[in-house]
């Protein structure tokens, strides 16, 4: 989860309409990793240089001394700016959970569905089994009618020679 959160908050530094999109609040996954991040980890003990940037102002435009008050509003907008951390924090873990929810929901189909195709997967293999029991029966009939069928010609033949020596025997005589 944590390295979900990283990812999209690279992504929002990096992609301007994702970073749109996730202000809007209508990011609905994490987007692919952003591109142009690698390489920026620090080595062990070093610290990252501090650019500033200076915007092109004209002196007489240059900002003025904070007055008191600011300094107040200041503190007020960093606090405001915790609070919309902490709640965008919240959703973001309420909409882990509820993803969280969905995949075990998910999950009970998608286990009785393996347990259907291990069935499956067992009533094949027994009708397999089956159709080679029958295949050899098959084989083993297909034989024995061979046999038979030759034996059948054979008794022929032999009905055959014993009616001719019937009728040569029981025949005028000549």
């Amino acid at each position: 989860m944590l390295h979900e959160v990283e990812q999209i908050l690279h992504a929002v530094l990096a992609d301007a309409d994702t970073a749109s999109l996730w202000e809007a609040g209508r990011l609905v996954k994490a987007p692919d990793a952003a591109v142009g991040f690698t390489g920026l980890e620090s080595a062990p003990g070093a610290a990252f240089p501090r650019r500033t940037v200076r915007p092109a102002v004209p002196a007489k435009e240059q900002v003025q001394p904070p007055k008191p008050d600011a300094e107040g509003r200041a503190a007020q907008a960093r606090r405001e700016r915790a609070r919309a951390a902490q709640a965008e924090a919240a959703e973001t873990a309420a909409e882990a959970e509820r993803l969280e929810a969905a995949q075990a929901a998910a999950q009970e189909p998608a286990d009785r569905a393996g347990v259907d195709v291990v069935a499956a997967e067992d009533d094949a293999r027994a009708a397999g089994e089956r159709l080679e029991t029958a295949r050899a029966a098959s084989v083993d009939a297909a034989a024995g009618l061979k046999e038979a069928g030759r034996a059948a010609a054979k008794a022929r033949t032999k009905a055959e020679a014993a009616a001719r020596k019937a009728a040569k025997l029981t025949g005028p005589e000549e």
